[in-house]
């Protein structure tokens, strides 16, 4: 078995590490006649290495961690085709029957639809009010919107830009409405970025502040438990992430579709 995950950002590598995980460890005794922990696990990137958001010590760290799991990294693999049969990626072919697309999405076309060009990346062009530039009074925030930080860069289409772009442009419609008053420019707080390569392993980049392994892991999860988005929920994933922890077990995994023999 070879699992090919092109795409080597936070998302490729979060499923690549996931993946060698349930090879290596969850569904080892799941079958009689397969073997899931020899299975081969490559990721693409067509950059020199991956996570080019982080730093070069982080990016480096999560490259050993990965392999450490089983996963081979191979950079500067720009993906030519995808066929049944696998992939060519730098001019060589790789045979795979399963390949995850972990390289982003295509833009909506969203700026055609306005009747307005495109701005980088395919997205629709903002100001700094969010406002859709050659319209009057529609605006356009999160991942479809190229929104421009304070160095002319646009920002990642993360969860963390569309959320405070949302309470700004709530705060700022609201003012214009009610008080008649233009509101400050948008900008945005980066509260850092993170990747999980796997148990033990994640990195964080707060700008000057970066943290690895262990402690990253552990920050990761904190993170992700306290944005929940009651006490409820909360507790209900701390107490799932303990037993997953614990027992390595992943919960009932039951196939309700009928099986499809292809010849071989």
């Amino acid at each position: 078995m070879t699992f090919v995950v092109v795409g080597g950002g936070p998302t490729g590598v979060e499923l690549a590490g996931s993946i060698a995980e349930l090879a290596r460890h969850a569904l080892t005794s799941d079958f009689r006649r397969i073997r899931p922990e020899t299975a081969k696990i490559i990721m693409i990137e067509g950059g020199p290495r991956i996570l080019s958001a982080f730093p070069d010590a982080l990016a480096g760290y999560a490259q050993r961690a990965l392999g450490r799991l089983g996963v081979r990294v191979m950079t500067d693999m720009p993906v030519e085709s995808i066929t049944a049969d696998g992939l060519t990626a730098g001019g060589r072919f790789i045979p795979a029957r399963t390949v995850l697309w972990g390289a982003g999405v295509a833009p909506t076309g969203a700026a055609r639809l306005l009747g307005i060009e495109p701005g980088p990346g395919g997205r629709v062009p903002v100001g700094a009010d969010l406002r859709v530039t050659g319209l009057e009074n529609v605006y356009s925030l999160g991942d479809v919107a190229a929104c421009m930080d304070e160095d002319g860069r646009p920002l990642p289409g993360l969860a963390q830009v569309a959320q405070q772009q949302g309470n700004y442009l709530g705060k700022a419609l609201r003012s214009e409405l009610t008080r008649g008053r233009s509101s400050a420019p948008f900008r945005f707080h980066n509260r850092g970025n993170a990747a999980i390569i796997g148990r033990h392993a994640a990195i964080f980049d707060f700008g000057r502040f970066r943290m690895k392994g262990y402690p990253a892991w552990m920050l990761w999860a904190i993170v992700h438990v306290v944005l929940l988005v009651n006490f409820a929920q909360r507790i209900r994933v701390s107490l799932q992430w303990l037993w997953r922890y614990l027992t390595y077990r992943r919960g009932a995994r039951i196939i309700t579709t009928p099986v499809v023999r292809r010849p071989v």
